[in-house]
């Protein structure tokens, strides 16, 4: 792609990221924050955003978390607990609090257990294995 492409296409998605215009009742709204929910370029854009984060947060946290995989806004890791559990709760608010440490972004952090749900997954921990199942969230 030539530089001025490369201009072109930067400028454009600045256009869309900047000027997202939406209805809600009969009020019209500018959003001022975050991307563009519903436009297509949204997903990757806030994908590589919050990779800006991790990749400087997950480092320090390699010890409790060796395995850490995100798609989009869904996270599934595994935790390694310490082996005093008040020092391991208080690791775990501390991971949790980092994880929103990003342009106001939070995130939803589980009590970390044996068993948990995971787009449409149970993963649990059997003998030392993961075991998976079927999920289907409840329809409201």
């Amino acid at each position: 792609m030539s530089e001025k492409k490369k201009e072109a296409l930067i400028e454009a998605m600045s256009i869309v990221f900047r000027n997202n215009l939406f209805k809600f009742g009969d009020t019209y709204w500018l959003q001022k924050s975050g991307t563009a929910m519903g436009t297509p370029p949204a997903p990757p854009y806030a994908t590589i955003f919050y990779a800006l984060h991790e990749n400087e947060m997950l480092p320090r946290w390699s010890q409790q978390v060796p395995f850490y995989k995100r798609f989009i806004d869904d996270v599934f890791g595994i935790w390694l607990t310490h082996p005093d559990p008040v020092q391991d709760k208080l690791l775990w608010k501390e991971f949790c609090a980092d994880m929103d440490k990003w342009h106001g972004l939070r995130w939803k952090c589980e009590t970390p257990s044996a068993s948990v749900n995971f787009m449409d997954l149970t993963i649990t921990i059997v003998n030392g294995r993961l075991e998976t199942t079927l999920y289907e969230k409840a329809m409201n």
